[in-house]
């Protein structure tokens, strides 16, 4: 017997190292109110089961994240998330992953190769209600179109979405494209430098504006502004940050779609532990053919929002921002939020 109970207790060692998975999370490295939240979702979800998270930061850099998801794989991660840089660049290292047997998930932005699990948004979805959102403030008139960065992927689903909708009005006149341009790098500055041109060359004859993102909403907002014409002209983002739900309050801006990050680091935690524990990802997401047709990738898309003034108590409700920051600088009894 005394031989026994070592054998025994390391046999009771060995199932509780392999109950207690480690998940590898690569961040981009923006310092923002997102990542930081997602971070401490990620972690309270994974701490259900007693696993631990590994997290690096790329400082913006493709280059560093290279080495990042390296290093991971290198620690012997169970399961690696990877928030990407730019997803064309960590295609070889995540292949490389994936030969290793390291379960993927490319969170908030697709990465779809063979073998990986994207949990996110769809952009094609979100194009479609930032355009539905903006035809109900200004169903007619001079529209400006600014998109992501050309060599995005996801710029095109965005504006597929946008275009679905906005065709017919289009083509029968009621909205005029008063000008359109691309934002390299997805920069919210480049936006703003590209909105100002398209001002200039327009007279500031402009009725509504779509932007890739809320910071290009902020910045296109603060030309407005600076122009005297904040108040005549609707304008639609998506993200859905404090900031831009308190634009939204004060009548700044139309509305955002608001991508709730708290629900996606939930469901990618979720996922990661499953992923540790075996399953397939056939099991937990969408297959469908790779863009080279040789692989299966998966992908899982959480529902989006449609955030006008008359919404704001979603984001309240699901605490993404509270009263205090919701109604800073919007007048009592302005709107239905801020008594």
């Amino acid at each position: 017997m005394r031989r026994v109970l070592p054998v025994i207790a390391l046999g009771l060692l060995c199932q509780a190292a392999v109950a207690s998975p480690v998940i590898g999370v690569s961040w981009p490295g923006d310092t923002t109110h997102q990542w930081k939240a997602d971070s401490e979702t990620i972690r309270k979800a994974v701490s259900v089961a007693s696993g631990a998270v590994i997290e690096t930061d790329a400082r913006l850099s493709a280059a560093k994240q290279i080495l990042d998801v390296k290093s991971l794989i290198d620690a012997h991660v169970d399961v690696l998330i990877v928030a990407a840089v730019d997803p064309r660049a960590l295609e070889s290292s995540i292949l490389a992953a994936v030969a290793a047997g390291v379960p993927i998930i490319g969170y908030d932005r697709p990465i779809g190769l063979d073998g990986v699990v994207s949990i996110g948004f769809n952009q094609t979805d979100i194009g479609r209600l930032q355009a539905l959102a903006l035809y109900a403030a200004r169903p007619r008139g001079d529209w400006v179109l600014l998109k992501g960065d050309f060599d995005d992927p996801q710029t095109a689903r965005l504006y597929a979405g946008q275009m679905g909708v906005l065709k017919d009005s289009i083509n029968a006149g009621l909205i005029r494209i008063a000008g359109e341009a691309y934002t390299p790098g997805g920069l919210s500055l480049n936006a703003r430098r590209a909105f100002g041109n398209i001002l200039d060359d327009t007279r500031n004859v402009v009725d509504a504006v779509l932007t890739p993102d809320d910071a290009s909403a902020g910045e296109a907002i603060s030309v407005l502004e600076e122009r005297g014409l904040a108040n005549n002209v609707a304008v639609v983002g998506q993200g859905g940050d404090p900031i831009t739900l308190n634009r939204i309050a004060r009548g700044l801006q139309a509305a955002t779609i608001w991508e709730d990050h708290a629900a996606l680091a939930r469901k990618a935690g979720e996922v990661a532990l499953k992923l540790a524990d075996g399953h397939s990802p056939r099991e937990l997401a969408v297959a469908k053919p790779t863009d080279d047709g040789k692989g299966t990738t998966y992908e899982l898309y959480l529902q989006p929002f449609t955030i006008t003034v008359d919404a704001l108590g979603l984001a309240l409700t699901a605490g993404w921002i509270d009263t205090q920051r919701l109604c800073q600088d919007v007048p009592a009894g302005h709107i239905a939020d801020c008594p």
